[in-house]
């Protein structure tokens, strides 16, 4: 190994018509000790924690596993997980406590929060009245990252005429949430455009993206990327040639979108129909790459993805469906296999992510290793706006925190809280008690804990 040593956190710098880029190094092994189990400085691994969140719950005859324990089988929804389930810990049977006064709102603020949702003043419009456990997170562990969490989004068929419950994933407190990026390209500029500002509520001025984007982030910093080759090992020329390939590949892809697609991305605001074809998969599979380079340079530690939103109406085209989701929850019957199919192919792109977290190497393991990520949604049965027996899974070791090979724990009717104070603990936040009401606990999840 290379005797080079430098911080995790070094990024290479340069200048892209005036303004200001940056590329931060992936995991290389001049950052660690000897084994890779630690930094070179001594300072042990990052501990990251996300969300993955999905609106209008799912089937539950479809999602839970019959086994409890290590021996867990995937079951009709769970199955996309094939190539991850050892780092898939199954939580079901607990319930949603801070009560079910207005259904999809009490189920996202609850599972999101583990407090009660603050009720309308208004037109029906209601609110978190807590920050959410991704912002409990970053103010604990993103004080000294570049950015303290990182919020993405993907499907726009969201809901804003209700609050800010239902509008947004993220939230520091009541009506002051943190609107989530929905457009790659708009993410990829804000990361390694110095001067690229975060996404707003309302339409901002911002830096022309297409213009700072013609010529390639990677140009700009050229010559530090070539000096640095000539510095480091032969293991870590390999994985920075890696990392620089990843960036041009994603960024060739992006910049080669029609120049529309490069405008500042808004607030999509008030939906009034359906939007018939998504480009879903595409947003999430660049999303999941961007969010996975930010973790590895060390640029957040917390993020979250609302894939989709509660009370949304995307439509699931490439599940063969045609209609808006939220109604189809409500009026489609029997067994409803057009819902069943929406939910196979969301946890198919929570796949995306978690093996993209996977595929990202970082000492002698992986990001997904060091990572937790709760993934669940607004309601169990979004047909019965249920809030019991809620569909939880928990993604990563959590440096060690979290059982390897996953578990399915089915609870008695415990409080889901408990899962949100384990999340919060796997990332050092050093809580007794978490949750407001019905929802406060004063225990994890100790049965996927390890």
């Amino acid at each position: 190994m290379t005797a080079l040593r430098f911080k995790r956190r070094t990024v290479l710098r340069g200048f892209l018509r005036g303004a200001a880029v940056t590329v931060g190094l992936p995991a290389l092994e001049a950052m660690f000790n000897s084994n890779g189990t630690a930094h070179a400085d001594g300072g042990a691994l990052p501990r990251r924690m996300g969300i993955f969140f999905f609106g209008n719950g799912v089937r539950l005859k479809f999602w839970t596993p019959a086994e409890i324990g290590a021996g867990w089988k995937l079951t009709p929804s769970l199955e996309p997980l094939q190539e991850v389930r050892d780092y898939i810990n199954v939580v079901s049977g607990m319930n949603v406590m801070t009560g079910n006064g207005q259904g999809h709102h009490s189920g996202t603020v609850g599972i999101l929060s583990g407090a009660p949702y603050s009720p309308p003043k208004f037109n029906g419009r209601s609110t978190f009245s807590a920050p959410s456990i991704d912002q409990v997170a970053a103010n604990e562990i993103g004080k000294t990252s570049r950015f303290k969490s990182l919020e993405v989004g993907v499907c726009h068929g969201v809901k804003f005429v209700e609050g800010t419950t239902l509008g947004y994933l993220s939230h520091n407190g009541p009506d002051s949430p943190n609107p989530p990026e929905y457009e790659p390209h708009a993410f990829f500029t804000r990361l390694f455009g110095g001067g690229a500002a975060a996404p707003t509520a309302s339409p901002a001025a911002t830096p022309d993206k297409a213009a700072l984007l013609r010529k390639s982030v990677l140009d700009a910093v050229l010559s530090d990327i070539n000096g640095l080759r000539g510095q480091v090992s032969a293991f870590d020329r390999t994985r920075l040639d890696q990392h620089t390939d990843n960036i041009r590949r994603l960024e060739t892809r992006l910049t080669s979108r029609p120049a529309a697609s490069c405008a500042s991305a808004k607030d999509p605001g008030v939906v009034s129909g359906p939007v018939s074809h998504e480009p879903m998969e595409e947003v999430t599979n660049a999303m999941s790459q961007l969010l996975a380079m930010a973790l590895s340079c060390d640029q957040t530690r917390v993020f979250s993805m609302m894939f989709s939103g509660s009370v949304g109406q995307h439509i699931f085209w490439p599940a063969g469906l045609n209609s808006g989701h939220h109604n189809l929850t409500h009026d489609e019957g029997g067994d409803q296999p057009m819902i069943q199919a929406s939910t196979v192919f969301t946890v198919k792109m929570f796949n995306v992510l978690v093996k993209a977290l996977k595929d990202t190497p970082e000492g002698a393991g992986n990001l997904l290793d060091s990572s937790a990520v709760l993934c669940s949604s607004d309601t169990a049965e979004g047909r019965a706006h249920s809030l019991t027996d809620y569909p939880i899974l928990v993604a990563g070791k959590g440096g060690g925190f979290f059982k390897y090979p996953g578990v399915h724990y089915r609870s008695a009717a415990e409080n889901t809280s408990t899962v949100l104070l384990s999340l919060l603990r796997s990332v050092g936040v050093p809580l007794t008690t978490f949750g407001m009401g019905g929802g406060m606990v004063d225990k994890g999840c100790a049965a996927i804990e390890a």
